[in-house]
């Protein structure tokens, strides 16, 4: 069955837009920040781990050297040697290296390195100067390697190169350079482990994000596109009441004429006469009725909100069309369940809404007659109430169902087109809305929502 929304759904090019735009911005934004962060997070573990091993080397150094040590006496070396061996023996320390104040290799770990000397280098350089210096990268990989990097191996993991001055105790002169060649699998797997959490709460973030960004595009797109429609709707009620002025003050007074001549031309005619009078008759009261419904229609409704029991005033409006109701041959099934609740809306523009829902309802009737369900509900979780007219005429086509509230669309050949703008006017006005279900064939129902008091 073919439904209806009054509210439209088709995008603005805005949301087109925004699609593309916004998730370009959103990615580009994600992954700067994940590649910031996440070189962030290294260097500053990197960092604070070269500084704990630095202050460690360095106490342990100035407990086991006497103030004013030189790394030029054999005895200071070898003392210093003794204790790096055991730092080289720590299952993450590659290799351990002591410097001289000309890059000299004094000692170390690996035999087949020590006496040369090192130019080149500016991390030592750097360390020479006092700074703890760190170098980072992937045995055998892409890293710069060094001419003390040889005899490392073949294996493809990270390592970390820190170079940490020896100062004096005494004097805080750099009297030479540690170098520690370290492999740390369980940095390593911290570093990756944030890194990870980096990018997955950047991407995160970033979806969710977008998901916020689009639902707020998203409700803005359907407003403008609302308030569109009511905008156009009140732009041709005022066009609408301008023309009903023009026509009402420019036709009714010849119309007034041509029925009194009509009138008194089916007094005097003979009986073949008689019938074209009755028709000239018949039809200026037709024009006069279209000429009515657009002042009806065109004048400004009185939206003052109060307390409305629908049922009393469901019960009035099927009373005013009790004769025609007879004359076509039509029941009514009335359901208003006890203890409805009141509604958020006017008396009066209800009555004239309803009344409109059930003409439009017998004349979509087949000749034969039929039955108009009206049915009350209510829904306590949302406080709306649905008034549901629903009839068993020959039914609207999907087609015409998507135009069938456009202001001056009609279906039928002596309507309007004015009568469910103004019907769906009324219910929004008051925070309801209007919605049409028709299966042609089988009939219509047509749903006024309100809110409850």
């Amino acid at each position: 069955m073919p439904r209806l929304e009054t509210e439209s759904h088709s995008q603005f090019d805005l949301m087109r837009r925004f699609l593309l735009l916004s998730l370009i911005a959103i990615c580009i934004v994600s992954i700067a920040s994940a590649a910031l962060m996440s070189r962030f997070l290294t260097n500053r573990l990197l960092q604070r781990d070269a500084e704990v091993t630095r202050d460690f080397v360095q106490n342990v150094m100035e407990t086991e050297l006497a103030k004013g040590y030189s790394l030029d006496h054999p005895e200071m070396v070898e003392r210093l040697a003794a204790f790096l061996k055991h730092v080289a023996a720590m299952p993450d320390v590659a290799r351990a290296n002591v410097y001289a104040t000309d890059s000299t290799l004094l000692w170390s770990s690996d035999k087949r390195l020590q006496g040369r000397k090192y130019g080149g280098n500016p991390e030592l350089a750097e360390a020479l100067k006092g700074q703890l210096e760190i170098e980072s990268g992937e045995i055998g990989g892409r890293h710069r390697q060094k001419a003390e990097h040889y005899h490392l191996g073949g294996s493809r993991a990270r390592f970390v190169e820190l170079y940490i001055p020896l100062r004096d105790a005494g004097t805080r002169t750099v009297v030479g350079v540690v170098e520690l060649y370290r492999i740390p699998i369980a940095l390593t797997r911290a570093i990756q482990a944030g890194t990870t959490l980096t990018w997955l709460t950047s991407i995160g973030s970033g979806l969710f994000l977008y998901a916020v960004l689009f639902w707020i595009v998203r409700r803005a797109d359907r407003l403008i596109r609302s308030q569109q429609e009511r905008l156009i709707e009140s732009e041709t009620m005022d066009a609408l009441g301008e023309m009903a002025a023009a026509v009402a003050h420019g036709i009714r007074n010849p119309l007034a004429s041509i029925r009194s001549s009509a009138e008194l031309w089916q007094e005097t005619a003979r009986a073949e006469d008689a019938e074209a009078a009755t028709d000239i008759i018949l039809e200026v009261h037709r024009i006069e009725r279209w000429i009515r419904e657009l002042l009806t229609y065109s004048a400004p409704p009185d939206y003052r909100q109060e307390a409305t029991a629908p049922g009393p005033i469901i019960e009035r409006s099927i009373e005013g069309f009790t004769r025609e109701l007879k004359r076509r041959k039509v029941n009514i099934d009335l359901s208003v369940p006890p203890g409805l609740p009141d509604i958020q809306a006017n008396a009066a523009l209800l009555t004239q809404a309803l009344n409109n829902l059930i003409c439009n309802a017998l004349e979509a009737m087949p000749p034969d007659g039929g039955t108009i369900a009206i049915a009350c509900s209510s829904k306590p979780d949302t406080r709306q109430i649905a008034i549901e007219v629903r009839d068993t005429g020959a039914g609207i086509g999907p087609e015409q169902l998507s135009r069938i509230c456009q202001p001056f669309y009609t279906t039928k050949a002596d309507g309007l087109g004015v009568g469910l703008t103004l019907v769906r006017r009324i219910a929004r006005r008051f925070g309801g809305d209007l919605h049409i279900d028709s299966t042609p064939g089988a009939g219509t129902a047509v749903t006024l929502v309100f809110l409850g008091a």
